[in-house]
Order: C-alpha cells, then sequence, then structure tokens
C-alpha cells in the first residue's frame, strides 16, 4: 500500500490509501491541521483494514509532514454566518480531490481554550444550522459573481454591487421624476401663454367697468 513516489518531509514514503475519521484518502490531507501545525500530511502506518493508525509519538512515528513530490487536497474555508447556533464556529472548510474535483470531506473550524491560556482553533463536526456567506449569497450566484461581477469574490464586494445597484435605481428615479416635474411645468407654461394670447387688448378694462357702467 504504499506510494514511493511520495516521500515526506523526513523522506520516509506516504502509506496510499489511509483512512481518517472514516474518510479514505488517496492524497495528502489538511485535517486536523491543528495538529500538524497547518502543513499537509500523510500517513506512515495503517491497520489491516486501511485505517491510520494514531501514535502518541508525534511526527515521524506514524504520520509525517508532505513534501512538494505528493499530491495534496484541495482545500477551501469559508466563514461562517452569525445565524450558527455555536457561536464559536468561525469556517466551513471542504476538502476535495485535485484530480478529479470530487468532494473528499468537510469540516469546520472552532475556537477552544487552552488549558494553559489563550485560544487554540481545532476542526470538528460541522453542526447542520451553520452555513456559510459563500452558502447563503448562493441566489446571487456566489461563483460566477453578481450580474457578472465580484466572481469568485467575498461577500463584501457581493454587498458592495447591490449597494451600487440600489443607488442606480434610487438615481433613475429622481431623473425619471425631475424629467416628469419639468414636462409638466412646460405645459403649465404654455397653456398660461395660449390663454393669454387669447385675451384682446381692452378685454380686461371692459371687464372692469362693466359693473360701473351697468350701475
Amino acid at each position: 500500500m504504499s506510494n514511493r513516489s511520495c516521500l515526506t518531509t523526513g523522506g520516509r514514503p506516504c502509506v496510499f490509501p489511509f483512512r481518517y475519521h472514516n474518510i479514505s484518502y488517496s492524497a495528502c490531507t489538511w485535517r486536523d491541521g491543528h495538529k500538524t501545525q497547518g502543513v499537509p500530511w500523510c500517513s506512515l502506518s495503517v491497520s489491516e483494514n486501511g485505517d491510520h493508525v494514531n501514535s502518541q509519538g508525534g511526527r515521524g512515528s506514524t504520520w509525517d509532514f508532505c513534501s512538494g513530490d505528493c499530491y495534496t487536497s484541495h482545500l477551501e474555508c469559508s466563514p461562517i454566518t452569525t445565524d450558527c447556533s455555536n457561536s464559536s464556529f468561525l469556517q466551513q472548510c471542504v476538502e476535495s480531490s485535485v484530480s478529479t474535483g470530487d468532494h473528499v470531506a468537510t469540516w469546520c473550524v472552532t475556537m477552544r481554550d487552552k488549558k494553559d491560556g489563550g485560544e487554540k482553533t481545532i476542526h470538528v463536526k460541522c453542526a447542520e444550522d451553520c452555513v456559510t456567506y459563500k452558502e447563503g449569497a448562493s441566489f446571487l450566484g456566489s461563483e460566477e459573481g453578481f450580474l457578472g461581477l465580484c466572481a469568485h469574490s467575498g461577500p463584501e464586494c457581493l454587498m458592495f454591487a447591490m449597494a451600487s445597484l440600489i443607488l442606480l435605481i434610487i438615481t433613475l428615479g429622481t431623473v425619471f421624476v425631475s424629467i416628469c416635474c419639468v414636462r409638466k411645468k412646460k405645459g403649465q407654461d404654455q397653456e398660461m401663454r395660449i390663454r393669454s394670447a387669447s385675451i384682446q387688448p381692452g378685454d380686461r378694462y371692459r371687464k372692469s367697468t362693466v359693473g360701473v357702467l351697468d350701475g
């Protein structure tokens, strides 16, 4: 089961496939990177069933860092919305195959208090109600962007694009109302000019003296 074309940084061959957290890996993984200083790793020892053999010996015992000669799963992490029931969840990470693009594993990054003080990020199973901003904005077509803009960008770009669109709509509405008001005013002025032109010289004088003559 050894793949000698892939050596670790310690010069030992990775063992593929290996199963970890019930996931079968045929390439180096980022899973539980909080234990590997954020470096992709592979198994050096598996059981008869292909499960990775855990060891208290740490790096170099049953696992090691992968070198640049090894295939490593593609990793994409996105921030989780504030609607998540667990406020300690920070990101959702999706691991996929670099050769086929198939989904490999999904986990969440959360904060835990360390015994010696401070905080530590660890990988855990995601809660069902926790979604990313990317998923929440899927109706806008986040992969293709908003109206062709902000492709593969974060939610900030989409929010800016929406705000710009709303501002554009308000501006166009204001211009339309202004045009209607100007046209209405021109119509009223034209009507007044027509009425003024229809009055003959002396009409106003005759109308004002009618009551006096009649009296």
